[in-house]
């Protein structure tokens, strides 16, 4: 299995300098990495990057090749649920092997667009690591209010400053470690698990032994989203993006 590590984020957002560092230092020295960018993104993210693509629904990701491990990146202008739907049903049973999944936020773009939260929400609930991009261009305030609501929360993932100067103190540990996501996606649960049974807690009905959809994939009964998270592409047409 070829370790694989998703980048999600939205486009201009810097996710081209967070992968750079990471293929550059995350892994000890010699490490062949591979790079696949999706075949809509712009220059930003196309240097070293091979294609993948999202078209139709479909996730078409090549197979693992000699790569010691591969980075991924996401398409920064479409639904991120979208599009991890589509990777998972992709890499499910294949050759990969989902390492971690990064967001790359842009703290100056969602201080200017608080309606961002929502998105990088949905973004960070697949996530086991986070970086901050552009946080010194915000308020320390703005920053504590964006981190609180993860913290108050509980959730498991990391976060990690990227630097002005374009660095991450610690790049390994961004890539490294148990799963520390709130998706379960790509983990191996029992159906059972999931349903937290306890003897008090016995169900007097049969069920089925179906493991239950993420919540961002869950479907009403004519196929459409239980939850909808806001669609970026005003934000991007809006910051000339």
């Amino acid at each position: 299995m070829t370790p694989l590590i998703i980048v999600l984020g939205i486009a201009g957002s810097g996710r081209s300098a967070v992968v750079k560092e990471l293929a550059d230092n995350a892994w000890v020295e010699g490490k062949a990495i591979r790079i696949l960018a999706e075949s809509a993104e712009t220059a930003e993210n196309a240097t070293r990057a091979e294609r993948w693509t999202f078209k139709e629904g479909e996730a078409r990701v090549p197979q693992p090749a000699e790569e010691a491990a591969c980075i991924l990146i996401t398409n920064g202008r479409l639904s991120t649920i979208d599009q991890m739907e589509a990777i998972h049903q992709r890499v499910t049973n294949s050759d990969w092997q989902i390492q971690r999944v990064i967001t790359v936020v842009d703290c100056a773009l969602a201080y200017r667009h608080p309606e961002l939260s929502e998105w990088y929400e949905a973004c960070i609930h697949f996530s086991d690591a986070v970086v901050l991009n552009r946080r010194w261009e915000v308020p320390g305030q703005f920053m504590s209010k964006f981190l609180e609501k993860y913290e108050n929360s509980f959730y498991p993932c990391l976060f990690f400053n990227f630097l002005k100067e374009g660095r991450l103190h610690n790049p390994a540990a961004v890539i490294e470690g148990d799963p520390l996501r709130m998706s379960h996606i790509f983990d191996e649960i029992d159906a059972v698990d999931e349903m937290e049974f306890d003897e008090d807690n016995l169900p007097e009905e049969p069920f089925d032994l179906v493991r239950q959809p993420d919540k961002y994939f869950a479907r009403d009964d004519l196929g459409r989203r239980m939850i909808t998270v806001l669609d970026i592409k005003e934000v991007l047409k809006l910051e000339g993006r």
